[in-house]
């Protein structure tokens, strides 16, 4: 039985919510008609301009050119016009209602034109600046490297052998992997003859060469082609990239094994060859050598030791991978002595077997060395070298040996006492020379790396959007009183850090700079760790 009264309430219930949305509606259509003020009244009118990104006529030019971009609605701002090359302001030669012609700075650099009207912002095509320094079109390396590229070496008949962490070159990796090490032509093409099969398992940061022509590699690493966890950051290659092995008599057998046998508890950054014994310097604290010859407590099967030895960043080893404990070795405590009481970010070694090490530290084996030190053969201090020093970290060394000089870079902002922004030049004694003077860094700049060429110009990377007043962004070329080099900074921005610069000459005498590193944008286009610029003179 249905109950009236409970259908007549349910009645009353939905006329009343009907009631109550008509109102809602009512009332929102009575909110809608109130008039609020506009939030952007009082703006600024549109200006008209438009700056079009068409290539301008003619497409690159030199400084002092005369170009001629396409724009309109410039006539009436005609008097209120700035146009920059890559932030670099250029003389307005005419404006008409078809475009503008400017004329091309002495500081210009490739990048993207603009203009500025007032506080507005209208950006053009991207501008090539011609100069005297580019990219070499003869350098056959597309893509580049899909990770960093730490150092190269190269054979007596020209061939270049790279190695870093990456596990592809010139997308050549795919069919055949290339692991962190790889072969190609002067030119850079890849050269499939190196024996190095599966390469290596980690990181390779170093190379350096025996008088016997074989090859020390160092990083941070444990494999090498088949031979799996057999080595420990450092190993020895035949001249064809194979490993070099050994035959060791283990307790049940033989086996073939590296022939080089010891290594590190941590990374290697750099490694050197003098007098055929092999000195490293990196991130680690052990000395480590494998013991084959010994069994397990049931004396059934073979047992792998691993001997160990405090040797803190700094370690010289005999070519078969022996500790040479003569080298800043405690003998009496059967450990390395102190050596740097803070990390080592590089190293030079000279010819008389000498290695200076910069970095982040302020005493060698408690004796004061303010961020970079010399030590003799043995491990122990050279004092003096550099005189007072640093006042803050260096980050990199590098020695010309046409021009005799050291160029070092880092965060410091004096050097021996003196005002020396991030950027310092040596003489082979390790003083000061004075005649070279960079200006002063902002404050959030900082230098990563710098070298000298033969030429005397100086390559310069780091993070800096400007030297002085002119645009130069990653990286720059200075003459040796550490100006801008006129003609040689008209390339675009670099983005990335370089590990290496490594200087070579063209079949017409003209100068190469082949850059490694990190980097993935160069001149307004991508770049894969590395490239070559050509310097004309």
């Amino acid at each position: 039985m249905i109950d009236k009264n409970r259908t007549t309430n349910m009645k009353l219930t939905k006329y009343t919510g009907l009631a109550l949305l008509a109102f809602g509606v009512f009332m929102a259509c009575k909110k809608d008609n109130k008039t609020f003020p506009d939030p952007y009244a009082g703006g600024r009118k549109p200006l008209g301009v438009q700056l079009s990104t068409d290539p301008p006529t003619p497409g690159d030019g030199a400084p002092g050119t005369v170009i001629r971009f396409k724009a309109t609605g410039l006539v009436p701002h005609k008097d209120s016009i700035s146009f920059n090359f890559n932030s670099e302001a250029g003389e307005i030669v005419s404006v008409d209602s078809a475009g503008i012609q400017v004329k091309v700075p002495a500081t210009a650099s490739t990048g993207v034109s603009s203009i500025t009207i007032g506080d507005q912002i209208f950006f053009g095509p991207v501008f090539s600046v011609k100069g005297k320094l580019e990219v070499d079109p003869n350098f056959k390396v597309v893509t580049g490297s899909n990770n960093r590229i730490s150092d190269v070496y190269q054979y007596p008949d020209g061939r270049l052998l790279f190695t870093g962490y990456f596990s592809d070159f010139d997308r050549k990796g795919v069919v055949k992997p290339l692991n962190r090490i790889v072969l190609t032509s002067r030119d850079g093409e890849v050269d499939r003859t190196l024996l190095s099969g599966k390469g290596a398992d980690g990181g390779l940061s170093s190379i350096a060469v025996l008088p016997n022509g074989k090859l020390v590699i160092a990083g941070g690493f444990s494999s090498y082609d088949i031979h799996q966890a057999e080595m420990r950051n450092i190993t020895v290659l035949n001249n064809n990239g194979s490993l070099d092995t050994a035959t060791v008599n283990t307790f049940t057998k033989q086996d073939t094994l590296p022939a080089f046998n010891g290594g590190t508890d941590g990374g290697i950054d750099k490694v050197f060859v003098h007098n055929n014994m092999i000195t490293a310097v990196g991130g680690f604290n052990y000395y480590l050598q494998y013991v084959y010859d010994k069994s397990d407590y049931l004396m059934e099967r073979d047992s792998l030791i691993t001997d160990s030895t405090m040797v803190r960043q700094l370690i010289r080893f005999y070519p078969d991978g022996s500790l040479d404990s003569s080298f800043n070795y405690d003998l009496a405590r059967h450990r390395s002595f102190d050596g740097a009481n803070g990390p080592i970010f590089d190293a030079f070694m000279q010819d008389d077997g000498k290695l200076i090490i910069v970095g982040r530290f302020t005493r060698y084996n408690g004796q004061d060395a303010p961020f970079i030190a010399r030590l003799n053969t043995d491990g122990s201090l050279d004092a003096g070298f550099g005189g007072l020093g640093a006042d803050n970290g260096i980050g990199s060394i590098r020695y010309n040996a046409v021009t005799q000089k050291y160029i070092l870079a880092g965060n410091f902002r004096k050097f021996n006492g003196q005002d020396y922004n991030g950027l310092v030049l040596l003489n082979k004694d390790g003083t000061v020379d004075p005649t070279f003077q960079p200006l002063p860094m902002g404050n959030n700049d900082s230098y990563f790396h710098a070298q000298q060429l033969n030429n005397g110009l100086i390559v310069v990377n780091g993070y800096f959007r400007n030297y002085g007043p002119v645009h130069r962004t990653g990286l720059m070329i200075l003459n040796p009183d550490g100006t801008l080099a006129t003609g040689y900074n008209n390339v675009g921005d670099f983005e990335g850090s370089l590990s290496k610069v490594f200087e070579t000459k063209n079949s017409s005498g003209q100068t190469q700079a082949l850059l490694l590193g990190s980097f993935y944008r160069f001149n307004e286009k991508d770049a894969g760790n590395i490239i070559r610029l050509l310097l004309k003179e």
